[in-house]
This record gives structure tokens, C-alpha cells and sequence, in this order.
């Protein structure tokens, strides 16, 4: 047993390799949990596996071996039943597998937990064939005699290991098979697989399953909660080890590990044990060759042509016909999900088996089973990818479109790209002139002239297709693709069909391929970054250039990631069209925002809104950020969500009082600022000729640091106009204050008060600034402000003598039905000029509707009433549509979200929209009007008389058939936006959620 697991797979050894990853210690690091296991072969579990998505959240770990998968649970004292081994093709699962068999076959694991382990690798099994577990087990047995009864008659001790789920795909597409429950009955081999998954059959042994993301997701279904095991692959230490072992001499082992460094893709790559063999045989060719590897970036596919030519070399070339035929069958599999091809596929593809004895002896193509396999996925993928690029002059007609690879990759991002991003990537790589060369010279392979046409072309299109997440998954795997051109007239080509971009940096790959990328932009208008943790981690992928002497290394890696944040936000210079950047940050460091800072200050750099928010709950405390804001003529609007502080404020403010600032519009929500920064706003608030719009908002300023600001709003020389103190620890003692700068400042027309305790005695302060006729406000917000029925009575008479306000937000405080009352009766006078009121959440009821009708009648000037989320009920509603129906009501936006309406109110809503063309706006969303609701109102939307332009549903929360109906009715007036929130298509003048946005 131990001499046939000694090698890393099935049927061949590594191809001139003596040495491989068996031997040695594995390490593991996981945690213990029935849903996810983080597992890295070496013992890092920061790592992220090649070709895979977004890292899972970081898992609590512990260390341990290969033995401790079926360790019992510390909690339940319970051994798991079922492991499953999940990971990309090629990252190491079967090394892991194998190397389990071949320690319990030397005694050195789990003889005390298994007396015997069974190893049956599927893809090489017949699925029609009839056998029974006995059989299956007696074919894996090293000799006879088999002594199946005494094997089975103890299940406990019992292991199965089973790899190649993949290649039984009607077993995992198909139908629930009927149980099997005895060992002796013959069964098809998915009827034996079931009966095991589903624990019918020998349900006491464990199971050990091999499977890749797309495997664990069609057996999900019959196996409950398995402790599942994602496989990472070789660990960073592991790999720097086997690259000395490999090159044998300390200096081409440092020139390899330091081209490593320099590209943290082929890192990556090297997390599979086996492409960890292949890139270092690339490597050495390339030494062997007298090549100096620092000459410009190395990408995956210039060491994979240095690999498959150096193949051939002293030996026969295949012929043209049999290249195209492996490379077609290559492509076919890959777009199939397949790497097994048999002799129905080789005919199928005009390949005899004389025609494989070139890739055979080169071991490009390795015998498996009764078929065939490329050594690796990746080297399939290659060849799948020379398929697309290749200058057929034979049967050209046969050639794949580059198409069929690259809208692949849309289909299936997101559920297995291990199949085929590479394959893409490849694809852009042959573009590269010394790619060309290489084949050209040692393979006699000609890549088509077409194919820059074509990828620019699919650049084009892919540029503006799809939805915004599907692009933002793709646009990861399309710069990848680019970067592997390392050509940079194409990448400026392909990039000058983006106007926006949304980006995601997962890790120090992410920034290498994106800086790359972005500094050949030259149309961007607008670009977001989301820059997650990983990116700034000091224990990174990149080798140390000397074992052991990590302090010679480490201004190396300095400069190395100071240089990628610069090459990332050189397109603040380098783009003239730039115009917008949103930056968000899990994490950062002065490097990061050292790079962000000078090339803010470069002269060409032309900026007009940036906003910077940092997610992680840490101090923000660089400074260079904020004096680069200092003299910036072109930043007009800046907005800040990060823990700014005090101190952080004062560089800012300074900034602010610059000659040549022309801000315009500040945002600093949350920022961790108190009253003591006050003194230094409120005199930048006089210095600045351009600020307009300051949003302070969530943070702890006080009524004493107000006051400070109120000093500043009354000076002449403050040009504010819109003013946000929403949750700034404000009370009726600040009021005023308030009052003093209302009457002062003769350009304060926005002003938002919400989450302050400043109660009735508040408001009655406020009141008497907002009578007075210099009063220039126009919009008040005082949104939960603890205010009830007492505070409407000053409300009311303000609303009287003032003409200029004409929006007022009274969202989430208490004023119940009497507090209305009083409103209306200030609302029916003519003298009242607003034209926007929101009496959101105010504990209102249908008694308030008579009140409200009677004053929509009266009242000439109000547009926009939003009365969601009180209880007014169907007969309340009812009371409204007189007034609707009316034709001196000049009501054109209403909102009844959350109003506790259902179908019986919906007849009147429909006279309504027949007789009212005033009426444009209108919220129902969160209603139970059932369909028979539905039914009323479309018929009423789809008449010429409805004027109808938004309705506010939720479309989820009624059935089909009402969703036709809606469906019908939109299509039967294009015009009209039936949507879930009515907020996001707000006309700015009626709009409530400025202060919000601002």
C-alpha cells in the first residue's frame, strides 16, 4: 500500500522529479465548526487559493496534522462522519488525500482511529458497471486473499477516500438513486455512492470527499452538515523551501525567489504543488538559458511557453495537424468542465494514439486510467487558450472564436472559475511579442494576426455590458487577463472604452494587476476602490530575497508596495478626464495614504470630488492626506467617513483657510470630532469664500462647540448655505445660538437638527427666529427631536409669518393627531407657503385624515405631504381621496408607505389617479393590498385619463399574477417607474433626504 501511494497521483510520477510534496510534515491550520474549515498545506491560513472568489471571514485556528480532521468535537466528544476536501482543481487536494494513505500505510497516522483506509478514485471507474461494495472493496485490496467480511463487519474502523467526484457528472446531475443497504448487493456505482453519501450504507464508516467548489455543491444535498475543509494549498514557507531544494545552488534559488517577488500572481500559482514544479522548471529554463530574470515582469504566460517549448527540445516537433487537434480537445474540455478524455474523445478530435507520443514523452499528456490527462489544469488550460490564438492554415473554419472563451467566463464567474479564468488569461498573455517569439522559434506555432483585433473588440463590448456586480466580478479576471500582456499600447486601448470603474483589492496581487492597469487609463471620469484588510498585511506572499535575513529584505518590500500604491494613484495625474474617486479602507497605513497624498498635490492632477472612508474602527492619523488638501484649486467636494479626530480637524481647517481652496462642499459624518475642534472650523467658516454645503453629522460637538460655529454663521463673511448637525449631542440650550445665526446669516437656507433631545423648549426658541422676516431659511429638518403636540403650536404661528420656508421634516416625533391639527390650521391660511411637509412615523391615525383633507382643499402651495408609517388605515385614506378628488387639491406627491391600507381603499386610490392630473408621485410600498388591490389600481394606471409617473410597491410581496398586472401596466404606459423605493427617484425640490446625502 505504501508503494502504491508513495507518488503524488495515479498511474505517473512527476516528469523528471524524484522528490515530491509527500514526504515531509503538513501542517494544518482549521478550525472546528460543521459549516467551514480553513486548511493550508504548510500552516498559514491568511492565503487565498488561485482563480477562487472573495476570502472567507477569518476563522479562529488551531495547528495540527493530517489526523486531526476526524478528531472528536471538543464540545460533542462526537468523531465527524463525513470530511469534505474542497478546492480548486490543482491546489493540493489529492496530495492531501494521498499523503493521509501513504503516513497510515508507514504506521505514522490514524492506525489507532482507522484499521483500514480505502482509496477509490472514480474518474477511472466505469459508472455502468454493476458491483457491489465487497467488490469495490476487494478491487482496491494489494493482494489476495481479501478478507472483505472481516473488512466490513467493522465499519467503525473504517475509511473511505473517494476522488473524482467531478468526472461522475449524471451521478451528481441525476436523480436521487433508489437506497442500497446491503454490501453484497450489486449496485451501479452510483447507487454504491449514494447508499454511502446518504448513509444507508455502512453508516458508521467515515468518508474522506475529494471534491471542487461546483462537486460540494451538487452533493450538499445529501449530505447535511459535513465539516467542510477549503484546501489553500502550499504555504509561503513551504514554497521559498522547495524552491532551494529545487535550484540546488543558493544563487539561482535567490534569482528565482526575487523574480517571485516581483509578480505575486505566479506566488499565487504556486500554491498548487505541482504548478509550483512547473513555474520552477520555467524558471530554470530561463536561467539555463542565460536570461536575466529581472528583465521585466514575469507573467504566467511567458513561464508556461518557456515550459511547453523547452519540452521539446532534442526532440521531434508534432505536427501542425496534431497541435491544433490537443489544443481543440484542450478548449473543448475546459469549456465542457472536463480534464478525463477517452478514445471516443480522442477520435472525435482526429487524434490517433500515435499522435499523443510527442506529448506523451514530454508528459504534457499523462495516461489515466483506460485515458488521458494533461499533467495539470493549468497547462490544459494553455493549450485551450493557444486553440483561440492560433494561425490555423489548415481547416481554419475549425479555429474556436475568441468569444467562446471569454463570454465562458461570464457564465460562469462566481460558481467555478477554476475551470477558466486562467484559460482567459492565457488567452490575453499569447498576445505578448516574446510569447509569439518562443512558439514562433522552438514550437513552429504561429498565433493568428486577428487576435488583437479580436480581444480589443470583446474589450468593447465587455466595457459596457451586464449589471454592475457581474461587471465588477469579470472586470477582476479582464485585468488580470491584461496584465498577463504586459503590452501597454493594447492596455491603453482596451481601457479607453471605461469611463467608470469599480474595484475591489482583495490582496497585494489585486494592487499589483490594478495599478498596472490603471495607469494606462486615460478616459476615466469616475473610480471607486474598495481596499480590503489583506492588501496591508506585513506577512505577505512575497519571498524574502535571503533566508533568514529578513531586515535585508525588508526595505526591498517597502519600496516594492510604496511603488504599487503610486503606480495605483498615478491616474489622479496621468488621467486628465478624472473627475471623481471613492476610496474605502478595511485597513490602512502611511504608505497607502503617503502615495494618495502626492499625487493629490501634482500639478496635473485635476480632482473635483474625492471621499475617503475607512471601515475599521482605528485613529486616521496621516497628515500628509490633509495637507495635500492644502491649495488644491480644482477639489470642490470632499467627504470624509473615517476617525478623524481633533487634531486631524486642525490640518484640515488649515487647508480650508488656504487662499486658493474652492471647496465647495464638505462631508465629515462620524468623524470622531468634539467641540474642541470648533474654534478652528468656525474661523475657517470667515476665511472661506467657497464652502456652501458642511456636514457635520455624528459627531459629539455640543451645545458648547455649536455655539463656537453659531458665532462664525453670523458673520458676514460665512457663505455657508447648508448646514447638517444631525446626532451631534445637541439640547434646547443650544437653541439660542441657533436663533441668533438664523436671523444673522443672510445665506443659511438648509438645516438639519435630526437626533438632537432639543424637545418643545427648543423648537420654541427656534420659532421665534423662524417669524422673523430675515430669517433666510428655507428647508428645517428636525427629525426625531423628542418634539410632540406642544412644540406644533410655535410651529404653527412660525408657519404663519414666515415666507420662505417652504420644506419642513417632523419625521419620528410623537405629535399624534393633535399635533396635526394644529399644523393644519396654520396650512389652511394662505399666508402659509410651504410646499413640502413630512410627518413621517408621528403616531397618527385616521382621526388626523379630516383635519389633512380638509386643509389639502384650502391650501394652494403644498406639493409633497408624506405621511407614511402612521396608522391611517383604510378609512383615514379614504378621507384623503375627497380631498384628491377635489379639484382645488394641488397635491402632487403622497406618500402611505407602511399605512396598514389593504385592497378595500384601493377604489378610491383608483378614482384618484383617473380624475387627478396633478398628482404624480405616489408611495403604497409595505401595503397588504393583495391582488385584488393590484387588480383596481392597474386599471386605473393603464387608462389615458392616469397621469401618473412613480408608484411606490414592493413587487416581491404580491403574487405572479399581480406582478403581471404591474408588469402590463408599466409596459402599457412607458412612462410611469413603478418601484420599491420611492425615495431614490425623489425630485430635488420635494426631496426629504438632502441632509442625508449632503
Amino acid at each position: 500500500m505504501a508503494e502504491k501511494f508513495c507518488s503524488l497521483r495515479a498511474g505517473d510520477s512527476w516528469p523528471g522529479e524524484q522528490e515530491n510534496f509527500l514526504y515531509g510534515p503538513t501542517t494544518l491550520l482549521f478550525s472546528r465548526t460543521c459549516a467551514k474549515v480553513r486548511v493550508v498545506v504548510g500552516g498559514e491560513g491568511s492565503e487565498l487559493p488561485p482563480g477562487e472568489g472573495l476570502p472567507f471571514s477569518e476563522i479562529p485556528g488551531q495547528a495540527g496534522q493530517l489526523a486531526a480532521l476526524f478528531q472528536p468535537d471538543d464540545r460533542t466528544d462526537q468523531r465527524p462522519g463525513i470530511v469534505v476536501l474542497q478546492g480548486p482543481m490543482g491546489i493540493g487536494k489529492t496530495v492531501l488525500a494521498r499523503k493521509l494513505m501513504l503516513d497510515w500505510a508507514h504506521g505514522r497516522l490514524c492506525r489507532d482511529m482507522f484499521q483500514y483506509i480505502f482509496y477509490f478514485n472514480l474518474g477511472d471507474m466505469d459508472g455502468a458497471v454493476e458491483r457491489s461494495m465487497a467488490e469495490l472493496v476487494a478491487s482496491e485490496w494489494p493482494g489476495p486473499p481479501v478478507p472483505v467480511p472481516e473488512i466490513l463487519s467493522r465499519p467503525r474502523s473504517l475509511l473511505f477516500i473517494m476522488d473524482g467526484l467531478e468526472e461522475l457528472r449524471p451521478f451528481l446531475d441525476g436523480p436521487d438513486a433508489e437506497l442500497c443497504r446491503d454490501w453484497a448487493e450489486p449496485r451501479p456505482l452510483a447507487g454504491l455512492l449514494q447508499g454511502l453519501l446518504r448513509r444507508s450504507l455502512l453508516p458508521e464508516a467515515c468518508l474522506l470527499l475529494v471534491v471542487r467548489p461546483s462537486g460540494w455543491a451538487c452533493l450538499a444535498r445529501w449530505l447535511g452538515c459535513p465539516q467542510l475543509v477549503e484546501v489553500l494549498g502550499l504555504s509561503k514557507a513551504d514554497r521559498e523551501g522547495y524552491f532551494h531544494r529545487f535550484f540546488g545552488d543558493r544563487a539561482s534559488a535567490r534569482a528565482a525567489l526575487a523574480a517571485m517577488r516581483d509578480n505575486e500572481t505566479l506566488a499565487t500559482l504556486c500554491r498548487a504543488p505541482l504548478v509550483c514544479w512547473l513555474i520552477c522548471t520555467g524558471l530554470k529554463q530561463r536561467l539555463d538559458d542565460g536570461e536575466d530574470l529581472r528583465q521585466g515582469p514575469l507573467t504566467a504566460t511567458r513561464l508556461y511557453v518557456s515550459y511547453v517549448t523547452s519540452q521539446f527540445r532534442g526532440r521531434a516537433l508534432p505536427q501542425e495537424a496534431q497541435l491544433r487537434a490537443l489544443c481543440r480537445l484542450a478548449a473543448d474540455g475546459v469549456l465542457a468542465h472536463t480534464t478525463g478524455f477517452n478514445g471516443s474523445d480522442l477520435e472525435r478530435h482526429g487524434l490517433s494514439v500515435a499522435d499523443l507520443k510527442p506529448f506523451l514523452a514530454t508528459h504534457i499528456l499523462l495516461r489515466r486510467g483506460g485515458g488521458y490527462a494533461f499533467l495539470h489544469l493549468t497547462l490544459q488550460e494553455f493549450f485551450a487558450a493557444l486553440y483561440s490564438a492560433m494561425d490555423v492554415t489548415q481547416s481554419p473554419s475549425a479555429t474556436h472564436t475568441v468569444q467562446d472563451l471569454t463570454t465562458e467566463l461570464e457564465k460562469y464567474s462566481g460558481v467555478d472559475t477554476s475551470f477558466l479564468s486562467l484559460a482567459v488569461h492565457f488567452l490575453f498573455g499569447l498576445l505578448n511579442p516574446e510569447c509569439v517569439r518562443l512558439l514562433e522559434a522552438e514550437l513552429g506555432c504561429h498565433t493568428s494576426p486577428r487576435l488583437r483585433r479580436d480581444l480589443l473588440l470583446w474589450a468593447a463590448v465587455f466595457s459596457g455590458s451586464a449589471t454592475p456586480s457581474l461587471r465588477a466580478l469579470s472586470l477582476h479576471h479582464f485585468f488580470f487577463s491584461l496584465y498577463e500582456t504586459q503590452d501597454s499600447a493594447f492596455v491603453t486601448e482596451a481601457m479607453d472604452h471605461f469611463r467608470d470603474l469599480q474595484l475591489v483589492l482583495w490582496s497585494k496581487v489585486d494592487l499589483l494587476v490594478s495599478s498596472f492597469c490603471l495607469r494606462h487609463c486615460r478616459q476615466l471620469e469616475k473610480v471607486v476602490l474598495h481596499v480590503q484588510r489583506e492588501v496591508f498585511h506585513e506577512d505577505s506572499d512575497e519571498p524574502e530575497l535571503q533566508a533568514g535575513s529578513p531586515a535585508e529584505a525588508g526595505p526591498q518590500t517597502l519600496d516594492l508596495t510604496a511603488s504599487r500604491w503610486k503606480a495605483l494613484y498615478s491616474v489622479l495625474s496621468t488621467n486628465a478626464t478624472l473627475r471623481e474617486m471613492e476610496l474605502s479602507f478595511s485597513s490602512m497605513n502611511d504608505l497607502c495614504m503617503k502615495s494618495l497624498s502626492d499625487q493629490l498635490t501634482h500639478p496635473d492632477c485635476h480632482l473635483q470630488n474625492l471621499r475617503v472612508r475607512q471601515t475599521a474602527f482605528v485613529p486616521f492619523a496621516c497628515g500628509d492626506f490633509l495637507l495635500a488638501l492644502i491649495g488644491h484649486r480644482h477639489l470642490m467636494g470632499l467627504d470624509l467617513d473615517l476617525l478623524l479626530g481633533d487634531d486631524g480637524m486642525k490640518l484640515l481647517c488649515e487647508a480650508l483657510r488656504h487662499p486658493q481652496c474652492n471647496l465647495q462642499y464638505l462631508r465629515l459624518k462620524s468623524c470622531a470630532l468634539t467641540e474642541a475642534c470648533c474654534p478652528d472650523l468656525a474661523l475657517a467658516l470667515t476665511c472661506n469664500q467657497s464652502l456652501s454645503h458642511l456636514n457635520l453629522g455624528g459627531n459629539q460637538l455640543l451645545d458648547s462647540g455649536v455655539q463656537v460655529l453659531c458665532g462664525a454663521l453670523s458673520q458676514p463673511e460665512c457663505h455657508l448655505q447648508k448646514l447638517v448637525l444631525a446626532g451631534c449631542g445637541l439640547t434646547d440650550d443650544s437653541c439660542q445660538d441657533l436663533s441668533a445665526a438664523l436671523t444673522s446669516s443672510r445665506n443659511l437656507t438648509r438645516l438639519c437638527l435630526a437626533h438632537n433631545n432639543l424637545h418643545d423648549e427648543g423648537v420654541k426658541i427656534l420659532s421665534t427666529a423662524l417669524k422673523l422676516p430675515e430669517c433666510p431659511l428655507q428647508r428645517l429638518t428636525l427629525w426625531s427631536c423628542g418634539l410632540t403636540s406642544v412644540g406644533c403650536q410655535d410651529l404653527s404661528a412660525a408657519l404663519l409669518s414666515n415666507k420662505n420656508l417652504t420644506h419642513l421634516d417632523l419625521g419620528e416625533n410623537e405629535l399624534g393627531d393633535e399635533g396635526v391639527k394644529l399644523l393644519c390650521a396654520a396650512l389652511r391660511q394662505p399666508q402659509c407657503n410651504l410646499q413640502a411637509l413630512d410627518i413621517l412615523v408621528c403616531f397618527l391615525t385616521e382621526a388626523c385624515c379630516r383635519d389633512l383633507s380638509d386643509m389639502l382643499i384650502l391650501n394652494q402651495n403644498l406639493r409633497s405631504l408624506n405621511l407614511g408609517h402612521n396608522a391611517l388605515k383604510d378609512e383615514g385614506v379614504k378621507l384623503l381621496c375627497e380631498a384628491l378628488r377635489h379639484p382645488d387639491c394641488h397635491l402632487q406627491r403622497l406618500g402611505l408607505e407602511r399605512c396598514q391600507l389593504s385592497a378595500a381603499c384601493c377604489q378610491d386610490l383608483s378614482s384618484v389617479l383617473l380624475c387627478n392630473s396633478r398628482l404624480k408621485s405616489l408611495d403604497l410600498a409595505q401595503n397588504p393590498l393583495w391582488d385584488e388591490g393590484v387588480r383596481l389600481l392597474c386599471e386605473a394606471l393603464e387608462q389615458p385619463e392616469c397621469t401618473l409617473q412613480i408608484l411606490a410597491l414592493w413587487r416581491e410581496a404580491f403574487s405572479e399574477d399581480a406582478q403581471q398586472m404591474l408588469k402590463a401596466a408599466q409596459e402599457s404606459k412607458p412612462e410611469l417607474i413603478i418601484t420599491g423605493d420611492w425615495y431614490s427617484h425623489d425630485a430635488e425640490e420635494y426631496g426629504f433626504s438632502w441632509w442625508l446625502e449632503t
